[in-house]
Order: structure tokens, then sequence, then C-alpha cells
């Protein structure tokens, strides 16, 4: 069974993170309501979705099932049919309970006519339905989507939080003594993705030392790429920048990495200042690059190239 499945929590209390969720959340659990419309923002991997399932669970109780909690991933179909096709499932009566609860998953991703109308099908049904929107940026999300949406923000997961959501799978799984003292270290790695952390424990091989050389390894291409950087050897850059992002890694954990290797190697201020002008730019597009990984990786070298002259 996939971890991930296996330890999603139940309840907002067991989730790791999202404090301010989990404060108004419990007065809502308390009152037997809550808002109609939810937006929550943040990064992948960081609880969204969890976070959605686990207020519906309190909320619904009893009456949790598929009938009440409809998820949907805007992504597969972005347009206006999308949300027409939504508008005839909202009208429909749940089971046992007076509102159903509607994840649109990446809802970033509905193009401008379809927030349009899913912004009047959120003020027709507010009586029957509970909206729960996550995006990866608030950017693209409508200001009359936003409007009508409690927003909650998702940050990557802290070190100790992830940490002692590691340990408790930890204990449960039984794996090497030796792996608890690298839960910090992993979560550094995957930028706070408390769902990639996962995959890599369930994936890597269970014994002692073989989580401490899967994040050695982890890290090769892109102490490659930071120490060609400094060599001026740009394409042997894209290259291992290219091979991190075909490994699974996130274009924003990438940069990352490579900007905290490339700080200690710089030698002049001027220099490191030069490098975070097109960093910043990239961390900005990140979410939104419209084209494949190849063409990020590209465009970034050549900025890279430009603004160091």
């Amino acid at each position: 069974m996939n971890w991930r499945e296996k330890y999603r929590p139940n309840r907002i209390e067991e989730l790791a993170g999202c404090e301010r969720l989990k404060k108004a959340s419990r007065q809502w659990i308390e009152k037997g309501e809550c808002p109609s419309n939810l937006l929550f923002i943040g990064p992948p991997g960081t609880g969204k979705s969890s976070a959605a399932l686990s207020l519906a669970k309190e909320m619904l109780g009893e009456f949790f099932d598929s009938a009440n909690y409809i998820v949907t991933n805007a992504s597969d179909d972005r347009g206006i049919d999308y949300v027409r096709e939504l508008k005839f499932t909202v009208r429909q009566k749940g089971l046992g309970v007076k509102r159903r609860f509607f994840l649109l998953d990446e809802a970033d991703n509905l193009t401008p006519a379809a927030q349009k109308a899913l912004r009047q099908i959120m003020e027709d049904s507010h009586k029957t339905a509970v909206f729960i929107l996550t995006a990866n940026d608030i950017g693209p999300i409508h200001s009359a989507i936003r409007d009508r949406c409690m927003t909650f923000e998702f940050n990557p997961i802290s070190d100790n939080d992830a940490e002692k959501t590691l340990l408790k799978i930890h204990q449960m799984e039984s794996l090497p003594e030796q792996w608890k003292e690298q839960y910090r270290g992993l979560n550094r790695l995957t930028n706070g993705s408390l769902r990639k952390s996962i995959d890599i424990l369930q994936g890597v091989e269970k014994e002692p030392d073989a989580l401490l050389a899967w994040l050695k390894k982890d890290t090769q291409n892109i102490n490659q790429a930071a120490l060609n950087f400094v060599q001026n050897e740009f394409s042997k850059v894209a290259a291992f920048l290219k091979s991190d992002l075909n490994n699974g890694k996130s274009k924003v954990g990438t940069l990352k990495n490579l900007r905290g290797r490339v700080r200690s190697l710089l030698e002049s201020e001027e220099e490191w200042y030069a490098f975070m002008l097109t960093y910043g730019e990239f961390i900005l597009l990140a979410h939104n690059w419209p084209d494949d990984d190849d063409a990020y990786v590209d465009y970034f070298v050549a900025k890279l190239i430009k603004n160091r002259r």
C-alpha cells in the first residue's frame, strides 16, 4: 500500500504545519459549520489536499463518503465545459447532509472563462455546497474567486514538523534506527514536501546506510552544476540541472539547492547578486512555466549567462 495514503491524516489536528487552519477549523468543527468557500495556496506536497480531506471527514462525520465528498482535478479539464458539468453535480442533494464538500484540486489551471462560471456557481450554491480550491500559486486565481474564499497559505513543512511525522512512520514500519538522524536533512532536500519525503522512505532499501547513501547520491547533480557554473561551463550546468529534474525534483527545489551550493563558491558579492537576479525571476516562473522542464532550464541558463556579463 502507498505510504502516502496509509499515513494520510484523518483529522485536522494530525496535519503537519498549517497552524492557522487548525485553529480556525477547531471552531468550525465544534459549531458544525464552516465557510462555504475555502482556498488553500501553497507548493506541492505541503498538505493542501490532505487538509481538505481531513476537514471534510470531521465535518461530515458518519456521512463521509464519495457521494458527499467529490474530488475533481482542474488540471484534467480546465475549460468552461468542466465547470458546466460541475454546475449540475452541485445541484444534486447530499446523503444525510445539508452541504456536500467539493474539492477542486489545482484550481489555478482553470481558464478565465471557467473561473467566471465557477464564481456564479459558488454564489448560487452556498447553502448546499462547500467548495475547497487548492492551487500552487494564487496569481492565476481571479480576484472575484479570491474575494469569495477564506484563504489559507500552506508553506513548506518545517524540519521539526517533518521529523515528528517521519518518526511516527519510522516506528510503525520498524525502519532502521540509523535513519532517525537523517529525517531533518531529508526534509531540507525535498524542500519541505512531506509527500516526497514519505515516498523516498518507502522506496529506499531498508538497510542501515541506505537512506544516507541516497541523500548523498541525490545531491551530485546540483554539486556538479554549481561547480560548472563558477567555471563558466554553462552547457554542463544545463545538463546537470536537467538530470535533476528528470529524476523527479521540482523546479523550485532544484533552484533552491543550486542557490545553496553557489553561495559558498562565488568570490564576490557582485557575482552573487548577479546570480540572484536570475534566481529570483525563475523561482517566480516555476509554478506557471507553460513549456517543458528542458526549455525552463535552457532559458534559466541563458539568463545566467546574460546577467553574469
